[in-house]
């Protein structure tokens, strides 16, 4: 699968030091036998520019996750339903490339609230419905901890 958001060899670990091929990484992981995968994005505006970080998760049960992130400079987006649809597409594309090599779908995290004033709830039908329809499980906040994750990185 083509990643026309993500880039192949620009992940991190948590730590920021270069991850030089996530296939493997994502590989090793699961012949740990001892990891689930999870999925998040989120966004940031600034003035020119947004950055989008993605995360992808190995969680082990009781003992936390290792995380590998990537950060790419988008043009600003025009409304939060652009931007967290761009978000939902990156997670899509993160979440397809792990599929391909561990043959089970992760856990796509989305930056949506399901407080009905929260401005991204609007978005939440809609989001949800890419999730699934894609295939994947979906978690939204206050589950979303790998979107969370995301979000300390677009700083």
């Amino acid at each position: 699968m083509t990643l026309p958001h993500l880039t192949e060899n620009n992940w991190n670990t948590l730590g920021g030091r270069p991850i030089l091929n996530i296939q493997q990484r994502i590989q090793r992981r699961l012949e740990e036998d001892r990891y689930t995968f999870h999925v998040g994005t989120d966004s940031k505006s600034y003035k020119d520019h947004t950055v989008v970080t993605t995360t992808i998760c190995f969680r082990e049960n009781g003992s936390g996750a290792l995380v590998a992130y990537q950060r790419n400079k988008v043009d600003n987006f025009t409304n939060i339903a652009e931007r967290l649809i761009h978000e939902t597409l990156v997670s899509i594309e993160a979440a397809f490339m792990v599929q391909d090599i561990t043959g089970t779908p992760p856990t796509v995290h989305s930056d949506i609230n399901t407080k009905e004033s929260a401005l991204s709830n609007r978005s939440m039908s809609v989001i949800m419905g890419m999730v699934n329809g894609m295939g994947f499980p979906v978690k939204v906040k206050p589950n979303a901890w790998a979107a969370d994750i995301a979000d300390m990185f677009t700083r």
